[in-house]
């Protein structure tokens, strides 16, 4: 059952230990059946489950009982259930059809209850579904409405960030934020269904969205997407291109439940086997990160930035840093930023933009101060040391003579850890 915190828009309470850990959806292995999925992850030790409603069938009570029991017998539980969105055009302008819809709602949220979930997941409506200015509060009175259904029943109703539904960027996102108190006042429990894969392809920032929904996440689907080829979707994760390592990193910032596995894989459970030990490390690391914000040694992002920034490839360096930054909720991402600012001034004088490098050396000198001597095995004092020279000699340059200024001239970052210099 769903705690107070969920009516709130808080996380289920599930996630309650000491970090993400990974669950599954049955829909990663569409088209096996739903029924035998549970034994399946139990194999794989995924003992948490996201249940995709994938047939009318599927909502009868009869099946999530059955259902449950198999649950049971593998050791499973159910954190969520996810409505198959096509079932459901509650904004549809036949009045028969919207009632049939909610009628099937209903037995969802029924189902879920017998299967002892925390959340129903659903997209809300397409785009085009409500068009026009009054859209926004038109999907907000449905959600609210169905949120109070979903309490009624001691669960919470997860709006997932999906590409062409209701939550499609930041924007969006940040405007349900900003409501969410207001239908908890109403004893509608609404919060939030993160999924990374569906920001990238909505060409929204993952990281950004993720702040947006803040600590009101309830379940999270994990899956990959490939830049510049649209047919490569819902990957299973480290089959495409998003910064997995610094994404669990922010989502464990905000987030306690189990992560579902939603890249499809099919009737091949050895790749998802290979998805397990590829993630599991990873939050591994995630889980045994210190309060000391210098302890450890920076993540692999931060790792590669720094020996791109030493081969003078700042812009590279800025890209892959800035994920980490992005990731980052410890004031450590302070140290990030200074890095990434200091390389992005070498940048700007090496391309001519005096006063560009002048404030960009000045404000990640400034943030690198702050963990000097030493921070995760980096040499900050040497580095600032050396940066500050940098700026002094480009203040004496001038912009007329900024062209002086050679990559050679920018520092290397030393440190003592994982091969950063000597």
């Amino acid at each position: 059952m769903a705690t107070e915190e969920a009516a709130a828009g808080g996380g289920p309470e599930r996630g309650d230990g000491p970090g993400p850990r990974l669950g599954l959806s049955t829909g990663a292995l569409f088209p096996t059946p739903t029924e035998e999925v549970p034994d399946i992850a139990a194999r794989l030790g995924l003992t948490d489950l996201e249940v995709m409603l994938q047939s009318t069938s599927e909502y009868a009570p009869a099946f999530c009982r059955s259902l449950r029991r198999r649950c049971d017998e593998a050791g499973c539980r159910v954190h969520a259930v996810h409505l198959w969105t096509p079932y459901h055009p509650l904004f549809g302008p036949y009045p028969r059809r919207v009632a049939d819809a909610r009628d099937l709602f209903d037995r969802g949220i029924e189902g879920a209850a017998a299967l002892g979930a925390a959340v129903v997941v659903w997209h809300g409506p397409d785009r085009k579904e409500v068009p026009g200015p009054a859209a926004p509060e038109r999907a907000l009175a449905v959600l609210a409405e169905r949120g109070r259904a979903c309490a009624a029943a001691g669960l919470a109703l997860g709006i997932e960030n999906v590409s062409w539904a209701l939550l499609q960027n930041v924007r969006d996102v940040a405007a349900l934020a900003a409501r969410l108190p207001e239908l908890a006042a109403a004893e509608s429990r609404v919060g939030f269904v993160f999924d990374p894969f569906q920001a990238a392809e909505a060409e929204a920032n993952p990281f950004m969205v993720l702040a947006a929904m803040g600590e009101r996440v309830l379940d999270v689907h994990l899956s990959d997407l490939r830049e510049g080829d649209r047919a490569a979707r819902h990957l299973p994760p480290g089959e495409g291109d998003l910064p997995w390592p610094a994404l669990l990193r922010a989502i464990a910032g905000v987030y306690r439940g189990p992560l579902m596995l939603e890249g499809v894989v099919g009737n091949d459970p050895a790749r998802l086997a290979a998805v397990v030990d590829r993630l599991r490390p990873i939050l591994s690391e995630v889980a045994a990160v210190e309060a000391d914000p210098c302890a450890g040694t920076p993540p692999a992002g931060v790792l590669e930035g720094i020996r791109l920034f030493n081969e003078h490839l700042f812009y590279e360096a800025h890209e892959v840093i800035e994920a980490e930054w992005h990731a980052e909720r410890r004031p450590v991402r302070r140290l990030y930023q200074g890095i990434l600012q200091i390389g992005v001034g070498f940048l700007h004088a090496l391309r001519g933009n005096h006063a560009g490098a002048l404030l960009l050396l000045a404000d990640g000198i400034e943030k690198t101060s702050e963990f000097r001597p030493a921070c995760m095995g980096i040499d900050t004092a040497r580095l600032v040391f050396e940066a500050q020279a940098c700026l002094d000699r480009l203040r004496f340059l001038g912009p007329a003579r900024v062209d002086e200024f050679r990559p050679e001239d920018a520092p290397e970052i030393r440190g003592d850890r994982l091969g950063i210099g000597e």
